[in-house]
């Protein structure tokens, strides 16, 4: 609770500041002159002062220190605030002005008249401040309840009318009379005019210039001098911003324009802010990301800074933000892309609604080489859309901006290629670049299913401190309740280069404890290497490479023959162990004791079952491996095996059939043919005579030579265990033949010699 407190109070109000102390833009001198001037005037006529400026740019502020200064000259002055923006209509917006002014009139007389204990002419019961029939606060309570009873428009022609009466001006004498004794000025503020619609900036204007005749009456109006001369123009003359200027003309005899704050002190309070965000979130970048942040900002960034309130917007976008994506995301994009929001909100939306132009190569689909130049033409008229309305130097800094957060741009404007490897270094960057963290940084937070970087660093410091394999595992577990197998195993694979040898191990035998919950189901063709089954195994194997001369390396590596759970992700180990030929990891020997541990867990677990039945994905490789170990051991098995049930042979010869790998399921893969390559396969491990009598012992010969054999189409043909023995005896007679005619051939060449 507390510390989402904090936070709270760490936001920047966009409120205007109230002190001389409170000023970075150095307008108080500003306020002092104008109030100086209200306060040294010696003559009675009403005046108007104009501030314009811009929103955000102080104007407020300006008014809040020319309020402060004619406090401080003494109780001479009637200062009243009047907010036209906080009224639901003109009519409501009218009543309260009239009801404001007379209650400050009446307010300040009586407070003054109580002290002295002889009633003044304006206190008396029958003759306070009044014409023959009404007093001052009266009257203007009573236009207040005209503009409620008969509406804004009829009840400013009323007030215009009223005041052009005699009775009305012997009021308006004694009224001046009463501040001229008393020397009292009234010092009347309106400001965020602009903040109304035009209807009301029209009400306003016209009630001060029907009431600003009233001596001793200085009015202080602030607004966007654009806004408010562009809605009003239309009423006027040639109905454009020309025609509303001229009609301000009339109304206000002193136009100033608020100074314009300094790039140096809107740059100053903009990094104060700044570094009020980052400290609050205890934040500290490092040098290289100070560097990588404050050239972009400064150079794309600041120069659309030109008022304080967007400053304050900026910096109170990153109070929201840091906290919720602190450590998962990279803090230098984070800041840029919230600046990106705030001072080019256009592109900002943009760029959320389109990620395929920022986060996606540029190359046509089946190529890496060729640009795709559609895409190319449609992100360049998107991009010259968006900045239709702004200067060549803010197209560039624009242009520059997007390239930084997103540099497959380069491809568009540089005509660059990326490798794989960059994409890679964006993702372990944290980079908005990368696809997998691209919508991190609009949703603030981590997207369901998604993998939270600190939850993974815990994951890995824990792994590096921690002994206990059964807290890593639980750890893991936890983790793949939340997030998908996939984005697991690939933040796993994106450190696999940087991950210490001790860590690793834990994390690898904590994958062995859960590999039943990673999919192996699916992947490109079938195969599974792109499943998180297949990246958990490749992820191992690449950490292995990583770590050639550990002294416990081999002994790792025989130890996760059996340690698994799963005997299938032991096998898939033992295959990436020996996959690539031009990296081997380990020598001759050692493979010869890794395959043995794996066919010794293969035969324990399989019991009476036989490793045929109880592995029959992996069977073919096992026997390939247990054949070299011990051969003669081998064909002992396979020959009991055998001998137990004849018609176990078609479980043998089904072991070296292809299959076509179902990718949405594996284990149901479809068997085709027994080819030329699985046949001979098949034969260097096994007796092919030995096969040969079995097959004909449980179908005759005459059987498979009734039907000619054929090869399967899936279209038309589907395999068979017939035509599969059939394909059998159609190699083995061409193996015989060949070795007949082989011999034919030696014998004449020993005849001929």
């Amino acid at each position: 609770m507390t510390e989402e407190k904090t936070n709270i109070e760490n936001y920047t109000a966009d409120r205007p500041v109230l002190s001389e102390s409170e000023d970075a833009f150095q307008r108080y001198g500003f306020a002092k002159r104008i109030a100086k001037t209200i306060i040294n005037r010696q003559n009675k006529e009403s005046i108007v002062f104009g501030i314009f400026g811009a929103w955000g740019e102080g104007k407020t502020s300006v008014i809040n220190f020319i309020q402060k200064e004619i406090s401080n000259a003494g109780d001479d002055y009637i200062q009243i605030t009047f907010n036209p923006w906080r009224f639901t209509d003109e009519t409501a917006l009218l009543t309260s002005f009239f009801n404001t002014l007379a209650y400050n009139i009446k307010n300040t007389f009586e407070n003054k008249g109580a002290k002295s204990k002889k009633k003044k002419w304006y206190q008396r019961s029958d003759e306070p401040l009044k014409t023959s029939s009404e007093n001052i606060g009266d009257l203007f309570q009573k236009y207040g309840k005209a503009a409620a009873i008969f509406g804004a428009g009829e009840a400013l022609e009323a007030i215009g009318k009223a005041f052009s009466d005699v009775d009305i001006d012997e009021l308006k004498k004694r009224i001046e009379k009463l501040l001229e004794e008393n020397k009292k000025r009234i010092v009347i503020y309106i400001d965020d005019i602009d903040r109304l619609d035009k209807t009301e900036i029209h009400s306003i204007l016209r009630l001060v210039k029907l009431t600003g005749d009233f001596s001793y009456t200085t009015y202080v109006l602030s607004f966007d001098q654009h806004m408010v001369a562009s809605a009003i123009g239309e009423r006027f003359g040639s109905g454009d911003k020309k025609a509303g200027d001229n009609f301000l003309e009339k109304i206000i005899q002193v136009p100033l324009n608020i100074p314009k704050a300094q790039p140096d002190s809107l740059k100053k309070f903009c990094f104060k802010l700044i570094d009020n965000a980052l400290n609050t979130n205890n934040i500290s970048p490092t040098e290289d990301e100070v560097r990588r942040f404050v050239y972009p900002f400064t150079t794309n960034v600041l120069p659309r800074l030109d008022t304080p309130r967007l400053a304050v917007r900026y910096g109170n976008s990153l109070s929201f933000a840091m906290p919720l994506l602190e450590a998962e995301v990279n803090i230098v994009d984070l800041m840029l892309i919230e600046a990106l929001k705030v001072f080019y909100p256009e592109y900002y939306h943009f760029v959320r609604n389109n990620p395929t132009y920022f986060i996606e190569p540029y190359t046509k689909k089946y190529s890496s080489t060729e640009f795709d130049d559609n895409k190319k033409k449609a992100i360049l008229k998107h991009l010259e859309e968006l900045g239709k309305n702004l200067t060549d130097i803010n197209k560039e800094n624009i242009k520059e901006l997007l390239q930084e957060l997103f540099p497959i741009l380069e491809s568009v404007f540089l005509n660059y290629h990326f490798s794989s490897s960059k994409y890679d270094k964006w993702y372990l960057d944290k980079r908005i670049a990368s696809s997998k963290y691209f919508d991190r940084y609009f949703s603030y937070a981590v997207i369901e299913g998604d993998m939270s970087d600190v939850e993974f660093e815990s994951l890995l410091n824990d792994a590096e401190s921690n002994e206990d394999i059964a807290i890593i595992t639980e750890q893991i577990k936890s983790i793949l309740n939340k997030v998908t197998a996939s984005n697991f195993i690939h933040k796993l694979r994106s450190r696999e280069d940087t991950i210490k040898w001790t860590s690793a191990k834990q994390l690898i035998r904590a994958l062995c404890n859960v590999s039943e919950s990673l999919p192996y189901k699916g992947g490109m063709i079938g195969f599974g290497t792109d499943t998180p089954f297949g990246q958990a195994a490749i992820f191992i194997y690449r950490i292995f490479i990583n770590n050639k001369d550990e002294p416990d390396f081999f002994d790792f590596a025989k130890e996760l023959m059996s340690y698994p759970n799963q005997f299938k992700f032991a096998c898939e180990i033992n295959r990436w162990f020996k996959l690539d030929k031009d990296e081997k990891l380990f020598n001759v020997q050692q493979e010869h004791e890794l395959n043995k541990a794996l066919v010794e867990r293969a035969i324990s677990e399989a019991g009476e079952e036989s490793i045929f039945q109880k592995f029959p994905n992996q069977v073919s490789r096992l026997c390939r491996m247990w054949s070299e170990i011990n051969k003669a051991e081998y064909d002992q098995y396979l020959s009991a095996y055998l001998d137990k049930d004849p018609s176990n042979i078609l479980v043998v010869i089904k072991s070296s059939v292809s299959a076509i790998v179902n990718p949405t399921d594996p284990d149901l893969s479809s068997k085709t043919d027994l080819g030329k390559e699985n046949y001979t396969v098949l034969t260097s491990i096994n007796d092919k005579d030995l096969l040969y009598r079995k097959i004909i012992a449980i179908t005759p010969i005459e059987e498979l030579e009734k039907e000619k054999v054929y090869w399967v189409d899936l279209d038309s043909e589907k395999f068979s265990e017939l035509n599969m023995l059939r394909q059998f005896l159609h190699w083995y007679k061409q193996d015989e033949k060949d070795l007949a005619d082989d011999n034919k051939e030696n014998t004449e060449e020993k005849t001929t010699i």
